[in-house]
């Protein structure tokens, strides 16, 4: 893992965040998170309800009015293969099944992506609130808080939309997949090896993107990264820290999955949500993309600081001791030239008296011994 962090960290596009310069912004994300929740329980379930306002057109139509429809739709069916009077009726106990698991089917394709896409707005306002709770941000009043939802939805919807989006349509494609399996096995007793792969592969690719998402979502609302670098950074971060992502994605998903137990179980956990359970899950993925980010992203940053700070200020020594040399060199220069200037007209050489008046001698004379013999 060491190695692979090695390979992949530089890869990394290094920015620093959008946090405060206070003591509260970074570090102890745990206690932080902690703080968050005592200190601010009434706008901790207020934004519950914002968030879960943007969630309502999807349970209206998959809690509410799909179970209606099942309802209306095997209502004047028959369950039963005869009064026992003697009077036939026809069992429609097999197409009743069918067209039940088919109507569900049908909600499925047409609500659970567009209904994500559009809690993806309520996110973005609530990761907004939820990140300036986290860096120590003072939200007054209820009133104050609406400012800020508003403002995370109005520069972040864009990113949140698709990312729910996508998630939606991986969603969809298991859930159908896994009706489909359930039908077949009503029906015929068993379903193909087929029908298993696609569930399998389809949940197995929701649970990834779940992983996926709990560096993007926070990377999305604390930096200011373009969406390549966004999606870059977050695949980085996903496999250098895959262990402790899919411990965090397994926890996120194992409280809706209690449903499943029964129905005491399944209105608890409805809620739960409705409570501060939708609060606190995006309080959790807040607080670990925070941590993971400020453990890669900011520490590689500052260190790229303290590097380049580090060189500048060699530079600026080194140039401050080159200084004084050239400044005496050129004075030297200058007053070479000063002293060998040449007036205008003047020629180039002027023998001395002394010169003139001398005896012509040849270089035998001049290179003589020390006894004045010639050589």
């Amino acid at each position: 893992m060491a190695k692979l962090t090695q390979l992949l960290a530089p890869h990394l596009t290094l920015k620093e965040d959008l946090a405060p310069k206070s003591e509260t912004a970074h570090g102890g994300r745990l206690r932080r998170m902690n703080s968050v929740i005592k200190e601010n329980t009434g706008r901790v379930f207020s934004l519950n309800i914002l968030a879960i306002l943007f969630l309502m057109p999807l349970i209206g139509i998959l809690i509410i009015w799909m179970p209606m429809a099942e309802d209306k739709l095997v209502a004047s069916m028959n369950f039963s293969a005869g009064l026992g009077i003697g009077y036939g009726a026809v069992d429609q106990t097999l197409e009743g099944i069918a067209a039940i698991y088919n109507l569900r089917q049908l909600y499925i394709l047409c609500s659970l992506a567009p209904g994500l896409a559009i809690f993806g707005v309520g996110v973005a306002g609530a990761m907004q609130v939820i990140r300036n709770l986290m860096w120590g941000v003072e939200i007054k009043s209820f009133k104050d808080m609406l400012k800020h939802f508003g403002r995370g939805i109005a520069r972040h919807w864009y990113k949140c939309v698709p990312l729910f989006l996508i998630g939606g349509l991986i969603g969809t494609s298991g859930a159908y997949a896994l009706i489909e399996v359930l039908k077949r096995i009503a029906l015929y007793g068993s379903a193909g090896a087929g029908y298993w792969v696609w569930t399998v592969i389809s949940f197995i690719v929701l649970f990834l993107f779940i992983t996926f998402l709990i560096y993007c979502l926070p990377m999305s609302v604390c930096y200011k990264f373009k969406a390549k670098d966004l999606i870059k950074n977050s695949l980085i971060l996903d496999t250098v820290l895959i262990l402790p992502g899919v411990v965090v994605s397994a926890f996120l998903c194992g409280i809706p999955l209690i449903m499943l137990a029964g129905n005491i179980v399944r209105y608890i956990i409805y809620g739960f949500y409705l409570l501060i359970g939708t609060s606190l899950w995006l309080l959790i993925i807040t607080a670990y993309g925070q941590y993971a980010c400020e453990g890669f992203i900011n520490r590689l940053y500052e260190f790229n600081e303290e590097q380049e700070n580090k060189k500048s200020e060699q530079e600026r020594k080194m140039q401050q001791k080159q200084q004084p040399n050239k400044q005496k060199g050129s004075s030297q220069v200058s007053d070479y030239k000063k002293k060998n200037k040449n007036k205008k007209g003047a020629s180039a050489y002027k023998p001395l008296a002394d010169e003139r008046d001398a005896p012509f001698m040849s270089a035998d004379e001049y290179y003589g011994n020390k006894d004045g013999n010639k050589r």
